[in-house]
């Protein structure tokens, strides 16, 4: 196919988008080499290009079909060049491009601004401009929307759960207020609630990437999270959280090879981000490659120096190569970075029992289940220990309690193995 047959094919594929057959990114790059002229058509190509990561092309189709457009749709292709900015991380430059809205439209300029600074989270900034939107058309459903962000952010929950609604009321088929109101939800630990918005989102923009990221955060480690990263992957193949996420997702199946190979493709988009580098050193962990992992838990270390996860990838690695009492320590270390996550705890318990070092052990995993009462899997693992010890009530006393805990994923068909071998 020649270059202007290519270039027409895509086009027409953006007018009928679909997640199963999104355009590649390699022919969207291509089509932004000779936009369409009419403005319509160029602004959906630059919003394709935005949500495949291609910031830069995107940006460059956009003004060029705002210099072309008029009225509503100049506003339109303005306000997406601005939002590839944002998409981009570059809150100053979307700011200045927010002006050019200015003298075009009020409301959009407002909203525009308060969008920028919540890139930053700049909610005392952003709240004032949306609410001046809001002051000239009541109802914006993008307004609304940063309004319930700001307030969000500014711990007013009843307020900003109050502008998601009034935003969904006016426009529901659209992703944006199902997503942000997601967040509100799980903050409030309605995570049930959170997962349906999600879905909302999803399904009202297939073909954006962010609300698939999303949900697969939000929902456990299985076969529905690999989809749906695999999907936004399919739309913006540079996506460093997605490569990242479907990485632990992997990791926690015990996938490690998969595991290694996404964490590492994230890192290739951005080795600063310390969660990524963490998350590699936890799957190098596991692959058994203890040197490698302790180097890689120090350049997460360096870059967040009180890095709960990298510590215990440290601890783990330290663990792996036999010296436990060093590991302990590493262990305490990471306990402390992360009071509200019973891993280190969890992960110390395991390395002392498998080193012969029972009494450590217990004390681990009673700090496990004292601090975190109703995570399954810190029952699972006093009861392991206890059963070691062969004191069989409290081993059976914590299997019990694991099968009805709250939280945590426990494998309750093994757990009533260990409870009937205990007989």
């Amino acid at each position: 196919m020649n270059g202007n047959r290519r270039i027409k094919a895509v086009w027409a594929g953006l007018l009928a988008f679909t997640v199963a057959g999104a355009v590649p990114a390699e022919d969207l790059k291509e089509a932004a080499k000779k936009p369409p002229k009419e403005p319509e058509a160029a602004l959906s190509l630059g919003r394709s290009l935005r949500q495949a990561g291609l910031y830069d092309d995107s940006l460059k189709v956009l003004r060029g079909a705002a210099l072309r457009a008029k009225g509503p749709l100049a506003v339109a292709a303005r306000t997406e060049a601005a939002r590839t900015l944002i998409s981009w991380n570059r809150q100053k430059d979307a700011l200045r491009e927010c002006q050019t809205l200015k003298a075009l439209d009020g409301v959009r300029w407002e909203t525009c601004v308060a969008e920028a600074h919540l890139l930053w989270k700049r909610a005392s900034l952003a709240l004032p401009a949306a609410e001046r939107a809001l002051e000239k058309s009541s109802d914006d459903y993008d307004a609304l929307v940063a309004k319930g962000r700001a307030q969000r952010m500014l711990g007013k929950d009843s307020e900003s759960e109050a502008a998601f609604k009034a935003a969904i009321a006016k426009d529901g088929a659209r992703y944006e207020a199902h997503r942000y109101y997601a967040e509100l939800l799980s903050g409030m630990n309605k995570g049930a609630e959170a997962i349906l918005s999600l879905r909302k989102a999803v399904g009202a923009a297939p073909e954006e990437p962010e609300p698939l990221l999303a949900l697969a955060e939000a929902l456990p480690a299985g076969p529905e999270a690999v989809t749906l990263l695999e999907k936004a992957l399919k739309i913006r193949p540079k996506y460093g959280a997605a490569h990242a996420r479907l990485g632990n997702v992997l990791l926690e199946q015990g996938k490690v090879a998969e595991a290694e190979t996404a964490l590492r493709a994230a890192i290739a988009i951005d080795a600063k981000v310390a969660d990524w580098q963490a998350g590699l050193a936890l799957a190098l962990v596991a692959k058994g490659t203890y040197d490698e992992a302790l180097k890689v838990s120090a350049t997460a270390l360096k870059l967040v120096g009180n890095h709960a996860l990298a510590k215990l990838a440290e601890a783990d690695a330290i663990a792996g190569k036999g010296d436990i009492d060093l590991a302990i320590e590493a262990y305490e270390k990471a306990a402390s970075f992360s009071r509200d996550n019973p891993l280190p705890l969890l992960h110390a318990a395991q390395a002392c029992l498998a080193q012969n070092r029972p009494t450590t052990a217990r004390a681990f995993a009673d700090r496990a289940t004292q601090s975190f009462a109703d995570f399954g899997p810190g029952w699972v693992l006093l009861g392991d220990v206890a059963a070691a010890a062969k004191d069989r009530a409290v081993a059976k006393s914590a299997y019990q309690k694991a099968l009805v805990a709250a939280k945590g994923n426990v494998d309750k068909a093994s757990v009533k193995k260990k409870l009937a071998a205990l007989k």
